[in-house]
């Protein structure tokens, strides 16, 4: 045997030796499988319900992926828009993001709504994503397997339709064309995709409601669409963080006082506003309501609707054991003790839940009328109107709310004692 051949034998033995070595043994090698597919379990897991769950949290990346997918399917004329040009084009809208945890109030846990800069301004973008309980605009011709949609004419009338069964309103035409404003009528398939996303957008209480009462200025204004996206001004939102929102009671400071006062006084002028076009709001937080032109307005619509669309749906006929069974989030009704059905509509109205929740809170969470400096009557009055007994207090359409004469006198008593303040040589 040669050297070459002893030097070859040598180098072999030793890669031999080096392979044996890094060859996991039983033990570890079932170790690595268990925990890669632990991982993997978790990673699907987390896929899985963050799907299941209504995309209930935001993160940028997915953010960011979803203006992509809307761009793209742009691209492909699958959806169209007005904004569409200038949502894909990366300069005019740009710095896509998920709301900071300042507007946390404004934007509880959804993921289909986010922020960008338009200019040099923030707006908010929205998803309206079709759920079950959207309709299909198309259908399948079963003989050619074709996809047929209604003419323009046709599609009108399903839509003054949906809005009358849903909220109880008869449109306008010159509302609907507004409303409509479809493009490409003279391409088929842009045309359709107009149409379908239309529809969607429609279906979207948000975006309806926005669009509707545009001219009322009680809703965020909507300042253009793309596919299922559309674009709405930023709030200025209502808060108090500085303050510790749940310690009130503890010193507060005049200037603040005042400020708290003003914000009481600005959201009773909204509710005023609300209750002249008969819309009730189901769900309040103190962080929902925002500052638009000096106009207070409420950033979350979701849980708004008519008055009428909110009786009918408390009063459904479902099967209940007790009250709560027949609430709507604040929206409140009664269980027929008889019937055990559902049947009475709605019992309170939106002064009731903004008192409640806003203006006098708990004694865990004091309202923000709840501080050292207030008075001991508007503590009675809020008392009273958060939870009203007496008849004078009581509404008459509504038995669990508040009277008119008691809105009343909360409006007085919170403007007397701005003026008071605003008057002091020590505010």
């Amino acid at each position: 045997m040669t050297i070459s051949s002893n030097s070859a034998l040598v180098m072999h033995n030793r890669f031999k030796n080096m392979t044996r070595r890094l060859r996991f043994s039983p033990r570890r090698r079932q170790y690595c499988v268990l925990t890669s597919a632990a991982i993997l379990l978790l990673v699907v897991i987390g896929v899985v319900g963050y799907l299941l769950t209504g995309l209930h949290y935001c993160f940028d990346v997915l953010v960011e992926w979803k203006v992509s997918k809307i761009c793209n399917q742009y691209y492909t004329n699958e959806v169209t828009g007005y904004m569409c040009p200038e949502l894909c084009a990366g300069d005019t809208i740009s710095e896509f993001h998920c709301p900071p945890a300042s507007h946390a109030a404004a934007y509880p846990f959804n993921a289909h709504r986010f922020l960008a800069r338009k200019a040099q301004q923030f707006v908010v973008v929205k998803h309206a994503v079709p759920d079950a309980s959207y309709e299909k605009l198309s259908w399948i011709d079963s003989h050619r397997q074709e996809e047929h949609y209604p003419t323009e004419q046709e599609y009108g009338g399903i839509v003054r339709r949906y809005i009358e069964l849903r909220y109880g309103v008869q449109l306008p035409f010159d509302k609907l064309a507004g409303l409509l404003a479809l493009k490409n009528k003279n391409n088929r398939i842009l045309f359709h995709a107009s149409m379908r996303n239309s529809w969607n957008l429609i279906q979207n209480n948000e975006y309806l409601l926005s669009r509707l009462y545009e001219e009322k200025e009680i809703f965020p204004q909507v300042l253009g669409t793309c596919g299922e996206l559309f674009l709405t001004e930023l709030l200025e939102t209502v808060e108090f963080v500085d303050e510790g929102r749940y310690h009130f009671t503890n010193h507060i400071d005049l200037s603040k006082w005042r400020y708290h006062l003003k914000v009481a006084v600005l959201v009773l002028d909204y509710l005023d506003e609300m209750g002249q076009n008969r819309f009730q709001m189901c769900s309040v937080v103190l962080g929902g309501f925002g500052i638009s032109d000096s106009r207070m307005k409420y950033h979350d619509l979701r849980y708004i609707s008519t008055e009428a669309a909110i009786d009918r749906r408390l009063s459904d006929g479902r099967t209940c054991a007790v009250d709560a069974d027949c609430s709507y989030y604040d929206c409140r009704s009664r269980c027929n003790a008889t019937s055990h059905q559902c049947t009475a509509g709605l019992l309170n109205n939106n002064l009731q839940i903004v008192c409640e929740k806003i203006f006098r809170g708990t004694d865990e969470e004091p309202g923000i009328l709840v501080t050292e400096k207030s008075s001991p009557r508007l503590l009675r009055i809020l008392d009273r109107c958060a939870r009203p007994v007496s008849r004078s207090d009581v509404d008459v359409a509504r038995p669990w709310g508040p009277s008119k004469t008691l809105k009343k006198q909360l409006y007085n008593e919170l403007t007397s004692i701005y003026e008071q303040l605003a008057s002091s040589p020590y505010s």
